[in-house]
């Protein structure tokens, strides 16, 4: 489950910087939280973001 959370993690990461970049600056702020968040939450920030 390690590499399938890290994984997720690295995919949500990309899209938060995506969006940074794209203008949606607050997206930094997620960026942050993906990176704190255990497993149950990347679960829940990967719906919120329309991946899972």
């Amino acid at each position: 489950m390690y590499d399938d959370n890290e994984t997720l993690r690295r995919e949500l990461l990309d899209e938060a910087h995506a969006g940074t970049f794209s203008g949606l600056g607050s997206m930094l702020l997620d960026a942050e939280e993906i990176r704190n968040a255990g497993a149950e939450e990347l679960e829940e920030i990967a719906r919120r973001y329309g991946l899972r």
